[in-house]
């Protein structure tokens, strides 16, 4: 008879298996080979007698008793896992490798910063962020958190919002000068840096009522990056998204200028999506607290109370 660690094993990595669909993504998440990961699907059939998967070259799909594993080994997974902390006392202590994907725009600067506060606080802890624009797949790549700006359309995550944080319009004092002063109607004939997909075609103001209006915006240069639509905002290419966070320096400084300074563009949510499950290890949950901390003192930044 196997221990029963071995069989907690062989759930643990079916329910890999079932979350990506996949025996090469579990396997890669779990950090084993591709074989190993179905000999552990084919030893869990046998122990429990019945076909969990069909599998082909070309297709994986959970059977009627796969799907109905799913949940009850998910619950006895979380179980074991909050179990074995209680017991030996580490929910205090994070440690581990905390797997961190985020944005570039905010990953440079506040992600590092929260990353570097939790090795300060945590040495034993290591981190591993990874910066990216595109939609992941965040059960695939074994990561234990994701750091959304906007919303996130995976119904399959678990999604804490943070907050939103606000945005306004700015320009470099040398675009100013050539088109003179911005108004509300003169805007859709100025040259705009679009930033995608938060910022294209059209934008919709508020002032500080509620009140809102949707205008059209030219953007002849346009990007995905945050950092990229910001430095060619400096650079005169045309008016912009900013945050408070992130343009207020060079506002004091003169670089830029605040255009349409009594409207506000619609905030974008700031958010954590996690795998599902009801476990969450003790460095997941010392990240998320300590990113709250540092957005907190952002400006610009309305934290979110749930």
């Amino acid at each position: 008879m196997k221990p029963i660690h071995d069989r907690l094993d062989l759930l643990n990595t079916f329910l890999r298996i079932a979350e990506t669909g996949s025996l090469s993504k579990a396997a890669n998440a779990l950090g084993i080979t591709q074989p190993t990961a179905s000999r552990r699907l084919l030893e869990l059939e046998r122990l429990l007698g019945c076909k969990l998967a069909l599998r082909t070259t070309a297709s994986f799909s959970l059977t009627d008793e796969g799907r109905s594993l799913v949940v009850q080994a998910r619950a006895l997974s979380d179980g074991w896992a909050s179990l074995s902390e209680h017991i030996s006392g580490r929910r205090a202590r994070p440690e581990g490798t905390l797997r961190v994907i985020g944005p570039p725009g905010y990953g440079t600067s506040l992600l590092t910063d929260v990353l570097t506060d939790l090795r300060i606080a945590w040495p034993q802890l290591r981190v591993e962020l990874t910066l990216t624009n595109r939609v992941i797949d965040l059960v695939a790549t074994g990561a234990e958190c994701w750091v959304c700006v906007g919303e996130v359309h995976d119904p399959g995550l678990i999604c804490r919002p943070l907050g939103e944080m606000e945005r306004i319009l700015v320009a470099s004092p040398e675009l100013l000068k050539r088109t003179g002063p911005v108004t509300l109607a003169k805007l859709p004939s100025l040259p705009c840096v679009g930033l995608n997909p938060y910022f294209v075609d059209t934008a919709r103001l508020s002032d500080r009522h509620g009140n809102s209006q949707t205008v059209s915006i030219d953007t002849p240069l346009r990007t995905d990056s945050l950092l990229s639509s910001y430095r060619a905002i400096l650079n005169g290419n045309g008016i912009g998204t900013a945050a408070p966070w992130m343009c207020q320096a060079d506002l004091d400084a003169g670089n830029l200028k605040r255009v349409l300074p009594n409207l506000w563009l619609d905030p974008v949510r700031i958010q954590v999506a996690l795998p599902p499950g009801l476990h969450r290890p003790a460095r997941v949950t010392a990240f998320i607290e300590a990113l709250c901390h540092r957005l907190n003192d952002m400006p610009g930044f309305k934290p979110a109370f749930i």
